[in-house]
C-alpha cells in the first residue's frame, strides 16, 4: 500500500472531458482552438496527455513555457518580464498584451520590426488589461511602433455563471465592433477560461452546452477564430487524493478527524468544492449510528480546517477527496510536510 498522502491521475477521465469539450466546440463554433491553461494543473502528465489530444496551451510565466510544446501557445500575464517575451516572440506565440508598459517592452525588443499581438480587455475594474478609454490610445501607439492589433483577450472569471457570462459575451460584442471602425481587422477573440467544474454545473442546473451556445450566439457572427482556454473543466474530476486519519480527539463537545493533508494541499483559494469518501467502509457499519466530525489538517494554524464529515471514522481509515484536480497540485506547500506523489490510473 502506497504512503497516504498521494494524488491519482485519471488521464482516461481527462480524456474524455477534454474530447467532450471539443466535440461541443466543433459543434457549436466556425473556428476555434483549444488552449489548455497550464496554471490550473501542470502535471507532466496532464501535459502529455493532453498535448496527445491535440490540445494547444496558455502559460502566464517562464516556468509554465518550459514545461510546453512550442506549438500554438497564448502567453497571458500581467507581469511579464523580457526574456519571456524574447521567447515568446522568437516561437511566434499570442502574446496577450496586458499594459502598455509591456506593448512599450515588445516594441523595444522589435526595433521597428512588424508584429502581430492581442489585447487584453479589462471589464471590471481590475488589475488586467484595458479599459474601454484607453484603448483609442493603445492603437495609436502601437501602430507607431509597426505593431498590428489582431486578436483581444477577456476572462469572465472563475466558476462564473451564465448570466454574467453572456453579459460579458456582449460586452466583447460591442468592442470588436468599435475595433473594426477603427480599421482593426481581428483574427483571434481569446474568451479565457472560467468554464466550471462539473459540480459547479450541476449546482448551477446547466451544462457546457449552454457556455458554448452562448459564445455562438454572440462572437460566431464574427469572422475570427474562437480561443479557449479551460481548465478546471478538464481537470479537476480527473485527480483524486488518498488521505489517513492519523487522530481522532474530542474538544469543547465536537470530533475532530486530523488528516494527514490540510490547507497546504486543499487550499480554499481554488473555489473547489471537495468532495470526501471513505474507502474501507465495513458492512458492520451500516446500521452503527452515524455522527459529525471535523476534518482538519497536521498544520500548526487553527483555521487548517477542510469540512465535516458524516458518518463513522477511526483512527487508520482511509479518505477518498475527489474534485482536487484544479490548482490543488500548484498551489500545494512544501510546509512541514512534502508535496505527495502521483499516481497513475491506468
Amino acid at each position: 500500500m502506497q504512503q497516504t498522502p498521494y494524488f491519482i491521475f485519471k488521464p482516461k477521465i481527462l480524456t474524455q472531458n477534454y474530447l467532450e469539450f471539443e466535440t461541443l466546440c466543433q459543434r457549436h463554433l466556425k473556428n476555434f482552438k483549444i488552449c489548455y491553461s497550464v496554471k490550473t494543473n501542470s502535471s507532466p502528465e496532464v501535459i502529455k496527455t493532453l498535448n496527445r489530444l491535440g490540445s494547444n496551451f496558455e502559460v502566464a510565466s517562464l516556468n509554465e513555457i518550459k514545461l510546453v510544446p512550442k506549438k500554438f501557445v497564448v502567453f497571458n500575464g500581467p507581469c511579464k518580464i523580457e526574456e519571456e517575451l524574447r521567447i515568446a516572440i522568437k516561437n511566434k506565440f499570442l502574446i496577450n498584451v496586458d499594459s502598455k508598459s509591456e506593448l512599450e517592452k515588445i516594441a523595444a525588443i522589435l526595433k521597428g520590426k512588424p508584429a502581430e499581438v492581442s489585447l487584453r480587455i479589462s471589464l471590471k475594474d481590475s488589475k488586467f488589461g484595458f479599459d474601454e478609454a484607453q484603448l483609442n490610445s493603445i492603437i495609436e501607439y502601437a501602430k507607431s511602433g509597426n505593431i498590428f492589433i489582431t486578436g483581444i483577450h477577456f476572462h469572465s472569471g472563475t466558476q462564473v455563471n451564465l448570466h454574467e457570462y453572456k453579459a460579458n459575451l456582449e460586452k466583447i460584442s460591442i468592442i470588436v465592433y468599435f475595433l473594426e471602425k477603427k480599421g482593426i481587422k481581428l483574427k483571434y477573440i481569446d474568451i479565457g477560461g472560467g468554464f466550471p467544474d462539473k459540480i459547479q454545473l450541476k449546482n448551477l442546473n446547466l451544462s457546457l452546452e449552454n457556455y458554448l451556445s452562448a459564445i455562438n450566439q454572440h462572437l460566431n457572427k464574427f469572422n475570427v477564430t474562437i480561443i479557449l482556454e479551460p481548465g478546471r473543466n478538464l481537470v479537476c474530476d480527473a485527480f483524486e487524493l488518498i488521505t489517513k486519519v492519523n487522530v481522532i480527539k474530542e474538544n469543547f463537545g465536537r470530533t475532530y478527524a486530523i488528516l494527514d493533508v490540510g490547507i497546504n494541499l486543499l487550499s480554499k483559494i481554488t473555489l473547489s468544492a471537495y468532495k470526501f469518501t471513505k474507502i474501507n467502509k465495513q458492512d458492520k457499519e451500516i446500521n452503527k449510528q452515524k455522527k459529525e466530525y471535523i476534518l482538519a489538517g497536521p498544520l500548526l494554524f487553527s483555521n487548517d480546517i477542510l469540512g465535516k464529515f458524516i458518518g463513522n471514522l477511526k483512527e487508520g481509515d482511509l479518505i477518498k477527496i475527489e474534485n482536487i484536480g484544479a490548482y490543488c497540485y500548484n498551489l500545494a506547500w512544501d510546509l512541514s510536510y512534502n508535496k505527495p506523489k502521483i499516481y497513475i490510473e491506468r
